[in-house]
Order: structure tokens, then C-alpha cells, then sequence
């Protein structure tokens, strides 16, 4: 395809996606995706009370159904009907927000809020992840936004947040502010916001992209030093970088072991997860012990997994005891005999909270931070499904793991070195704590 066709092809589908977010959805249709997505969770799910109370969520499908009137814009039908949300209590079980739309609207036009926030209670802070050349200072708070009074957008955006725990729900609600903004307000081509600073003067502000923003981009994965400490981020167990992951980890042990690095920190506090193809090749560069991420399972048969059940049927649910061992290779080049531990945080979840787990059951290395809050039990393998009226798409698993300890509880991780405050604050507290005493 030439650049001018693709380019044509680009604004064809950006035409498409605006026209199906302005198209007008009756009540009536969007009941129809509101019973089909209630069919379709419990038909996927293999346990439900895994997380959630099944009464309370049939109960919220009925009275959204209930409450539904007049015309829906695809944004508006999010809206509606993502208060189920918060009742799922699971970050993989969720109406996911329409970023399509979104971005179109961006493209369209439309006024990113480009600052870096942080929530607490009703109340929205400037993060310390803000730019120096940001005209607002980190720990900033943001009293209005365009007018409107920030309490009650909060309030909003978490009456509508997925996630495990409170916790969770507001750290997604920071991370994708901007998105949670424009799907409750409905965007503008520009943000005004009133503030207070941390010395106490007052200000209202015109936000300049250019200037106010995050102070950098996050990237995949990264490694630093400092002083004596090697620091490995990894912020990403994605199964479409699996070749580069690790390309990177091969040469980020190499590099520690040609530095003799005695100290290592792991940060995957910010790690949503993704595959354990990549945590078990880090892992391989940790220990030799032979170890497994799980202990037992419960599944939702369908045709992807039938045949590792022999005699199941498809839509059938099967518990059953279930390890998956690991064994790392016995010598392996640069493999790391130091000290480590495992930064964890609000943003581990998924596989990143199952290599977590598993480095605590196996005693591979110890986990610090202030925990997850995500469960260490978790759910997994997502499926997706799209609502045929609205468009908007639907999550759900079809497994339910438990560690490899046998714990079965709804605990999160717990770390086994607690620490709490700012991020960077935890690596070098990290650091004192590994390092040798005199």
C-alpha cells in the first residue's frame, strides 16, 4: 500500500470511528447490549464470586437496563453503563473505555490534560512525575477544572473505574485521567484549571502542552546504576515484545555481571503484566531452582484449552489441582548471586504480581514496597467481547489461579520489606536496606 493510499485508508477509518461515536444509540438497543454483555460474562467467567458479589452485579445489570432512556452517543453509552464496573471487583473484568473514540476526538481537534495527577480521597494532586518545565510544582492541588469543581469529576470517574480494590481503581483513574476526563465532560479544546500551591498561593492556569507534562515517558523496560546498585525497571510483560524482552534482559546481566554488581533492585511497580515466557526468562537469571507460578486452577473450557483437559467439554468449568514448573537452565552465563528484591506497587498487576508471588513462595528473592493492590490470587487468559449495537467492547477471564503456596485467600502480595512513600524514594530505601551493613 503507498503512503497516500494508507494515508486515505487513515482518515477513512477516522471518519468511521467518528461517525459510530456521533451515531445515536436508542434505549433500546443499548438494553439489548447491556442483557447480551450479563449472557456473556457469566457464560466466560469460570468463577464469579471469585471477586464478586453475584447477587449485588445481577442486580446492577437489571436497574442499569432499567434505567436507561432516550439516545445514547457511544461516549454517553459508556457512561451509562460502566457504573457496573467498580461491582466486578477484578482489573480483568471490566467495560473497557472507548480509546478509539477518543483518540479521534484528539485528532479531531481535541485538548489532551497533559498533567501527571494524583489522587487523594476527592481531592487531585500535580504528581511528582511533572515536568520542570511544567508551570505547576508537583504536590499542587487542582481545585477546578474548565469551571467545574474536581470533587464531583472524581466522583464520577471512580464510580466508574475497574479494578480489585479502591486502590487499583484510583490508580487506573490517574493513569488514564485524561481518557476518564473526556468520557465524563466530554472533552474541550482547552483546559483552564484553578490551583493552590504547596506554599499557598493561589492561580488559575491555561495548560500548555508543550510545557505541562510528564517529565518523561515511561519506557518498556530500562537499566540504571547508582552508587553500587543496579536498577532494573521493567514496566511490561507484553507477549508482542517477547524477542526484544529478552534481547534486553541478556544484555542487562551481562552488563551488571561486567560491572560486578553486587546489588540489584527490580522495580516492577508500575508493571501491568502480560506473558510468563518473559518473567521466566528473567527468572532464569535469578536462580536454578525449579518453580512453578501456581498451584491449582479453575477454567472456563473452550476450544483454545480443551486439550489440556482430556475428557472436558467445551463451556464446561473444571478445578483441579495444576502447576506449570519451571526449570531454569543449571549454568547459565551472567546469572546474578547478589542481593535483589522486587519493587512492588499499586501498578504490579497480573503476571507482574504472579512473578511477585512466586519469587515470595520460592523465596527467589524478597518483595518490598508498599504491596499490591491487586490480589496475589488472580485472574486470567482475557477474553474480549463486542457489544454489536453500542461497539463498545467487554472483558472478562476464563481462568481463576491460585499461588503456588496453596494460599487461596483475596489477600494482595504483602511485601516482605515494607516501603512506602514516593517511588524513587522506595528504590533508594531499597538500596540502603540491601545493601551490607558494617
Amino acid at each position: 500500500m503507498t503512503k497516500v493510499h494508507s494515508w486515505i485508508a487513515a482518515l477513512a477509518l477516522l471518519g468511521l470511528t467518528a461517525c459510530a461515536n456521533a451515531q445515536q444509540l436508542s434505549a433500546e438497543a443499548l438494553g439489548a447490549d447491556v442483557e447480551a454483555w450479563e449472557d456473556w460474562l457469566f457464560a466466560t467467567h469460570p468463577q464469579p464470586e471469585f471477586s464478586m458479589d453475584v447477587d449485588a452485579v445481577r442486580a446492577g445489570f437489571e436497574q442499569v437496563g432499567d434505567s436507561l432512556d432516550g439516545r445514547y452517543s457511544r461516549r454517553e453509552a459508556w457512561l451509562a453503563l460502566s457504573v457496573l464496573n467498580p461491582l466486578f471487583a477484578d482489573g480483568h473484568v471490566a467495560l473497557r473505555l472507548p480509546t478509539a473514540d477518543y483518540e479521534a476526538w484528539l485528532a479531531d481537534g481535541g485538548a489532551e490534560f497533559t498533567l501527571p495527577v494524583r489522587i487523594s480521597g476527592t481531592r487531585l494532586f500535580v504528581s511528582d512525575g511533572v515536568a520542570a518545565s511544567s508551570q505547576v510544582a508537583a504536590g499542587t492541588e487542582i481545585l477546578t477544572i474548565n469551571n467545574q469543581p474536581v470533587a464531583p469529576l472524581l466522583a464520577q470517574a471512580m464510580a466508574r473505574a475497574h479494578g480489585d480494590t479502591p486502590g487499583l481503581q484510583t490508580y487506573i483513574v490517574e493513569t488514564r485521567f485524561s481518557q476518564y476526563l473526556w468520557a465524563i465532560t466530554g472533552g474541550a479544546g482547552d483546559w483552564l484549571i484553578e490551583v493552590v500551591a504547596p506554599d499557598g498561593r493561589t492561580g488559575r492556569i491555561h495548560l500548555d502542552p508543550e510545557r505541562d507534562h510528564a517529565n518523561a515517558t515511561p519506557e518498556l523496560w530500562s537499566l540504571r546504576h547508582e552508587s553500587d546498585a543496579a536498577i532494573l525497571t521493567l514496566n511490561t510483560f507484553a507477549p508482542t515484545h517477547e524477542t526484544a524482552f529478552k534481547a534486553f534482559i541478556d544484555e542487562a546481566f551481562a552488563e551488571i555481571a561486567a560491572r560486578g554488581t553486587q546489588i540489584l533492585v527490580i522495580d516492577v511497580s508500575r508493571n501491568g503484566g502480560g506473558a510468563h515466557q518473559l518473567s521466566d526468562h528473567l527468572l532464569a537469571y535469578l536462580t536454578d531452582q525449579r518453580h512453578t507460578p501456581l498451584s491449582a486452577v479453575t477454567a472456563r473450557i473452550t476450544a483454545e484449552n480443551q486439550a489440556l483437559i482430556p475428557g472436558s467439554q467445551i463451556g464446561q468449568v473444571i478445578s483441579t489441582p495444576f502447576a506449570q514448573w519451571v526449570e531454569p537452565p543449571a549454568d547459565l552465563p551472567n546469572r546474578f548471586t547478589g542481593r535483589t528484591a522486587f519493587l512492588v506497587g499499586p501498578g504490579t498487576y497480573s503476571q507482574a504480581i504472579v512473578l511477585a508471588a512466586t519469587v515470595q513462595d520460592f523465596d527467589i528473592a524478597p518483595v518490598a514496597g508498599p504491596g499490591t493492590e491487586g490480589r496475589a490470587n488472580s485472574t486470567g487468559q482475557v477474553q474480549l467481547f463486542r457489544l454489536s449495537h453500542s461497539d463498545l467492547e467487554v472483558a472478562a477471564p476464563i481462568y481463576v489461579f491460585t499461588r503456588a503456596s496453596g494460599d487461596a485467600s483475596s489477600a494482595p502480595v504483602r511485601p516482605d520489606i515494607p516501603i512506602t512513600g514516593a517511588r524513587y524514594g522506595q528504590i533508594s530505601a531499597l538500596i540502603a536496606h540491601l545493601s551490607p551493613r558494617d
